[in-house]
């Protein structure tokens, strides 16, 4: 028993145990051709987002190998690719340019730095439990944050193409120290971004499976060897160092982490937001679980251990994980596999990298980076639903207009705002009976089940402070309107399983309230944390025991037994009895349960005659004339416990 319940809680710890003890033979072929696939897309991506993090190029290969295996040890997903990612890649450079000029050793070590401190962020979110913080950012303001995000790394990429130098922390800054340059473009080096870019697209279309980057860095190495680029005035790469950097922790003083603090969470919220989403996916393709607090410590991990070896802030790729999952990827092997290749392209190829077109590289980025602006999903939004479109626009113009950190600040506090503004708008479901029995019905949609003297009102959200206020108007309000007036309002707090001081004055306020015009308010469904502080405040005893329900059917009996006589409460006592009988003799009944059911129905059928209606004269314990039977058989009913009705 011991060892059955250690296992999963070691495979929970250490994924890696998910998969290794139990790896097939077969599946090794699949590994490691994606793996290759990974890295024939990493090493050109890499070396073009290692500059646009203000690193030189080789320092992709420094990040890449040591995230690849920090996420195949502790990742969740098998088939997400965690290595260098643009939008982490541009948030790096936005912290660490205005702390230090970039390709210098300051700048260089900072950004190492920056990685640890994000790395070391995620973790502690992780191990805090805290993974749900990417529900509390907007999918809408996401797609517009990104959205932007590629728009300004593509703008950014833009001298490259034109062989010139600009300069700017905005992207309207960067075009407005552009444009006078433009006259200095070069013809020879635009020509080789533009061919670079419309072949990637071509190759792409033609040859989906092809890695496309990979081919054109080894075309335009082979065209720029060929016909002496260089010496024609085209940037290239440069000699790089070949080898790897070692385990080492930057040489950055203390006073310099408050400075990195701001990006570094920065950094860990776009990792994990972008990593979740298509963690998720492939798990409901191929099948598992992703836990989100795994994720955060593993993509934690992953960009401490690139920072650790002098490497760059890294996050998710989707495209290196759709090539990854297209290339038949079966474990996170093809990650081992994929840093293995890179580790070897750093120590043995990189003087091959010399001859290439920095136009080359932007290029790449340029085509990696389509794919993030969304335009199918802006025009979804635009046509679904404008509120989020706007949204989305305001996160995608942020990034254009101010630095991207703060507009990472404006995109967070936009979804904080919608948030809480959707979470006050009062929204309320009105119950009646549904189909003449105890248990609820939506008046909006069977409007004909309404209680004449009752109204029941559930509110669709958790009551909060934020929100209270505006659910008891509301409560009022269709108190006033509703024919014929109601004399008891129940308030269903299902849904409300805390509260908090402005909630418990608002609903003494509302008795209060509603009690000037008549009418008692009861409370059903008291969650235990609801309860104590209501009875801690005195509101219990305002109320009266009987004026609190277990649930909502309980109010309805009770509101049916306190009805004056007439034909509306002999309909009332009838349908109820009926639906009493009907649970008493449901087959797998307990015994206990049998016997709160035959004492209420003693009681309901000494009311029905007491309210003028027929003898109740077959009881649960005996047989019931037909009519009864099919009543009690018809009306709605659970299967458990939880649906019996009380006295």
């Amino acid at each position: 028993m011991t060892r059955g319940r250690s296992e999963p809680t070691a495979e929970r710890s250490w994924p890696i145990l998910s998969w290794v003890p139990g790896y097939q033979r077969g599946w090794l072929p699949f590994d490691v051709i994606a793996g290759l696939t990974v890295c024939a897309i990493l090493v050109p991506e890499g070396m073009a987002y290692a500059q646009l993090a203000g690193v030189p190029p080789e320092y992709a290969f420094y990040a890449a190998p040591a995230a690849l295996l920090g996420y195949a040890v502790l990742g969740g997903s098998r088939q997400l690719v965690v290595a260098v990612s643009s939008a982490v890649a541009i948030m790096s450079a936005a912290t660490i340019s205005g702390i230090a000029i970039p390709d210098t050793p300051e700048y260089i070590a900072l950004t190492a730095a920056l990685a640890i401190l994000a790395g070391l962020l995620s973790i502690g979110a992780g191990l805090l439990r805290l993974g749900r913080i990417a529900q509390f950012f907007s999918e809408s303001v996401l797609v517009g944050f990104v959205f932007g995000l590629a728009l300004l790394i593509t703008i950014k990429q833009i001298p490259k193409i034109l062989g010139i130098e600009a300069h700017g922390d905005t992207a309207i800054l960067l075009v407005r120290d552009m444009i006078p340059k433009l006259k200095d473009t070069d013809l020879l080096t635009l020509a080789v971004g533009v061919a670079c870019i419309v072949a990637m697209v071509a190759l792409e279309k033609v040859l989906p499976r092809i890695p496309s980057a990979l081919v054109i860095l080894i075309g335009a190495i082979a065209v720029s060897v060929a016909f002496g680029l260089e010496a024609h005035g085209v940037r290239v790469v440069g000699p790089l160092p070949a080898g790897l950097a070692g385990p080492s922790l930057p040489h950055v003083g203390l006073d310099a982490l408050p400075l990195l603090f701001a990006g570094a969470l920065g950094i860990m919220l776009v990792a994990f937001a972008e990593a979740i989403g298509p963690a998720n996916e492939f798990a409901r393709e191929h099948g598992g679980k992703i836990d989100p607090n795994r994720e955060l410590i593993a993509i934690g991990a992953s960009n401490t251990g690139a920072g650790l070896f002098s490497g760059f802030p890294i996050g998710s790729s989707l495209s290196k994980s759709a090539a990854n999952d297209r290339a038949g990827a079966k474990t996170p092997l093809s990650l081992v596999t994929a840093a293995g290749a890179t580790a070897l392209v750093a120590l043995f190829l990189t003087p091959l990298f010399a001859p290439l077109p920095e136009a080359t590289l932007g290029a790449i980025v340029i085509v990696a980076v389509s794919s993030m602006m969304k335009v199918a999903k802006m025009r979804q939004l635009w046509q679904l639903r404008r509120v989020d479109f706007w949204l989305a626009t305001i996160a995608l113009v942020g990034v254009l207009v101010v630095p991207t950190l703060q507009a990472l600040g404006i995109a967070v506090v936009v979804s904080l705002v919608m948030l809480v503004w959707r979470a006050s708008q009062p929204r309320l479901t009105f119950l009646g009976r549904a189909n003449g029995g105890v248990e609820p019905a939506d008046l909006g949609i069977e409007p004909e089940e309404a209680l004449p003297g009752l109204l029941v009102v559930r509110p669709d959200q958790m009551l909060f402070f934020a929100n209270v206020a505006a659910v008891r108007d509301a409560v009022i309000a269709a108190a006033a309107r509703v024919e014929p007036h109601p004399t008891v309002v129940v308030l269903d707090l299902a849904l409300t399983p805390e509260i908090d001081v402005p909630v418990v004055e608002a609903i003494g306020d509302l008795d209060q309230r509603l009690a000037s015009d008549g009418i008692e308010l009861w409370l059903a469904h008291l969650q235990p944390g609801a309860r104590d502080l209501l009875d801690r405040a005195g509101v219990l005893a305002i109320l009266g025991p009987d004026r609190i329900h277990p649930r909502v059917p309980e109010a309805i009996v009770a509101f049916a037994l306190r009805t004056p006589g007439g034909d509306e409460l002999v309909a009332v006592l009838t349908d109820v009895l009926a639906f009493v009988r009907g649970r008493a003799g449901q087959p797998g009944t307990s015994a206990e349960s049998v016997e709160i059911l035959e004492a209420l129905d003693a009681r309901l059928s000494l009311e029905l005659i007491a309210a003028g209606g027929p003898g109740a004269q077959a009881s649960s314990r005996g047989a019931q004339d037909p009519g009864e039977a099919a009543r009690g058989a018809s009306s709605p009913r659970s299967g458990d416990d939880d649906s019996r009705v009380s006295g």
